[in-house]
């Protein structure tokens, strides 16, 4: 029977992972908007991020290094992939540029199984995860960590599409690009720009998993990149606001739908029975426009 105090504690704990799935799934909506292409190794940037972040702490016992390390390298392969791969087959079909897509995300997971072993490797850091109640509710200190920096960097993001210059032109490529190409935008600066924040953002993303779950896996970027695609189906393709609810939403659905029906079906399934309710009654998305 769920209580208020259990409907309340599984909310906290559903806007944690919500929040992981909007700071990862940005620069997978950013890139499908501009250039229409599905970018699976997205979730490889996040791999990368989250054994750099892990490394450098290993080296370094500073979680801060981490970050930044782990942000600095998921750019620098960001703008690889986009360069190297997409930009020149960019005027191929489409499901080429998604195959292609799928192959190097596969890559990238193998590569760094071969290089740092096949098996998960625990992620401890100095952080003391301390538990603070609220009454009957509790909350950990590495919770509180991952909200205040996914949405903080949301936060920011958004302020940053709204009102900078960047971010403006980024939604006029995203809405058309044509006629914003006509107007004078530079698209590849733009798309540029796009790739580096996304990619930063999936390395951020990919150290947080790895302090709030305590580890981190070459294979943790395989439940990550379907669940990034349910998000940006969820908020609408191309929608920069529709990606972070998106991620809210089904952080929130997964926290309450695996106590209600864990017993039936495990967690990570729900997410596709919420892409398959979202595909039958509202295809474009919550905040999407039918093309």
């Amino acid at each position: 029977m769920l209580t208020t105090e259990i409907i309340l504690q599984l909310f906290i704990s559903g806007i944690v992972v919500g929040a992981i799935y909007s700071t990862m799934a940005l620069g997978l909506t950013t890139v499908y908007g501009m250039l229409r292409i599905l970018h699976i190794a997205h979730a490889g940037v996040y791999v990368i991020g989250a054994y750099i972040g892990f490394s450098v702490y290993l080296l370094s016992k500073n979680i801060l290094l981490s970050f930044i390390a782990a942000a600095v390298c998921s750019m620098i392969i960001g703008l690889a992939i986009e360069k190297i791969i997409y930009l020149p087959l960019i005027k191929r079909p489409k499901h080429i540029l998604l195959v292609i897509s799928i192959a190097l995300f596969i890559l990238i997971e193998e590569t760094v199984a071969n290089i740092a072993g096949h098996h998960p490797k625990g992620f401890y850091t100095n952080i003391p995860n301390i538990i603070i109640s609220l009454g009957n509710l509790v909350i950990s200190s590495y919770q509180l960590i991952v909200i205040s920096i996914s949405y903080t960097a949301l936060l920011l993001i958004q302020i940053f599409y709204s009102r900078s210059k960047i971010g403006v032109a980024s939604k006029a490529l995203i809405q058309d690009m044509e006629t914003a190409e006509a107007l004078g935008i530079n698209s590849r600066r733009i798309i540029d720009y796009n790739f580096i924040v996304g990619s930063i953002l999936a390395g951020i993303s990919g150290v947080l998993v790895g302090l709030y779950y305590s580890n981190v896996s070459p294979y943790m970027g395989d439940i990550v990149a379907y669940k990034s695609l349910v998000v940006v189906v969820l908020g609408g393709f191309g929608s920069i606001s529709g990606t972070i609810v998106g991620g809210m939403i089904l952080g929130i659905c997964e926290s309450y739908l695996t106590v209600l029906f864990g017993q039936i079906l495990p967690r990570d399934a729900f997410a596709f029975i919420v892409l398959i309710l979202l595909l039958i009654f509202r295809p474009q998305g919550l905040f999407g426009k039918m093309e």
